[in-house]
């Protein structure tokens, strides 16, 4: 292996959703041994003599102290990114997206580890504008000015808790040498991404988890505010492709921020309800529809509560610096979600209503 080829790699949140299928993705694409963190590692089935579990928490320094010294490179998922407790749980989700990681970023500067550090493409706010306030069509990692709500829309404390998590990232590697690289994925989806509302997980799950919990048992899919708001969603076999290459390109990527997503997969999420809801009848016998509901997002979350008008990546620069390409249409990634969704739960919710 080259000097450049991390030996070692830590996985920090490796037992969630993305974690879960980056972790195999490592072990097939590079010779490095894993080591992988999280407080629950169910959904980490894989098995290999390279990878070591560790259950854990980046609140015990001591742990985050002994895995940057045994690693060369800290790669960093863990967050509370549950929109539903932006507004309700706000000091957690500080804590969880700022305050909990400070020690880590130091420590990885100190001991000189290479960072990669997954963000949110929530840091760019309500919606994209240039350096003079003038609306723009994408979200680009140097010209897009971070724009978050006032300050009784605690919604905007994940965005603002990665954003200054970024700045210091930043001020470390500009001023004290840390070698890092900042993600900011715009809506990964796929099998293993999220809960079902009152079966398991915390609060409410994202979009296409709410989706897919109502269409099991047969109720409306919910729309904040008529679901005018726009996404673009990227699938988890393209994305991970994109952070292999991250891992591979430590020069290229060094200092350096990337939108990781995938323009082409646009979609208001009235149309992605259309989406979902033709692709289940499609898939699952019997499957009935309810159509779907209009509620505020006040109902639905909680005062408090604001959100992005529309969120569309420019991927050039990822594109360039990882000849790299997502290939997956949202026609297409939307099946093998649901046929998880379905072997995971239906059975379980099926017994909950009788």
């Amino acid at each position: 292996m080259t000097a450049k080829t991390p030996f070692r790699i830590c996985v920090l949140g490796a037992g969630g959703f993305i974690g879960s299928h980056l972790v195999p993705a490592l072990l097939r694409e590079t010779n490095a041994d894993i080591e992988a963190v999280d407080i629950d590692l169910h959904k980490l089935e894989c098995h290999d003599l390279r990878l070591h579990k560790v259950k854990g928490t980046v609140r015990d320094l001591d742990l985050m102290g002994a895995v940057t010294d045994r690693c060369d490179l800290v790669i960093s998922l863990t967050a509370l990114c549950n929109p539903s407790l932006y507004n309700t749980r706000p000091l957690d989700v500080i804590d969880a997206s700022y305050t909990d990681l400070v020690p880590l970023c130091h420590r990885c500067c100190d001991r000189g580890r290479r960072l990669i550090h997954f963000s949110t493409c929530e840091v760019y706010g309500r919606m994209a504008i240039d350096s003079s306030g003038e609306r723009t069509e994408t979200m680009m990692e140097g010209q897009t000015s971070l724009m978050l709500g006032p300050m009784d829309r605690e919604r905007w404390t994940y965005a603002c808790a990665k954003q200054l998590l970024e700045r210091r990232i930043w001020a470390l590697g500009k001023h004290h040498g840390l070698q890092f690289t900042i993600i900011r994925p715009f809506n990964v989806i796929g099998p293993r991404m999220d809960f079902v509302s009152g079966v398991d997980g915390e609060g409410l799950p994202r979009v296409l988890a709410c989706f897919m919990g109502a269409l099991m048992v047969g109720e409306p899919l919910r729309l904040v505010e008529g679901g005018s708001h726009r996404r673009t969603f990227v699938g988890i076999d393209d994305f991970i492709q994109a952070i292999v290459k991250v891992v591979k390109r430590p020069d290229a990527c060094a200092q350096k921020i990337l939108n990781i997503g995938n323009p082409e997969n646009e979609v208001s999420i009235a149309e992605l309800a259309e989406l979902i809801s033709a692709a289940y009848v499609r898939q699952v016998t019997g499957a009935t529809l309810a159509g779907t509901q209009e509620v505020t997002a006040a109902e639905f979350y909680g005062e408090g509560y604001d959100d992005s008008v529309a969120r569309i990546p420019d991927i050039s620069r990822a594109m360039e610096l990882l000849d790299w390409r997502p290939k997956t249409s949202l026609i297409d990634a939307l099946p093998p979600i649901i046929d998880d969704y379905v072997s995971r739960y239906a059975s379980v919710l099926a017994q909950s209503r009788r």
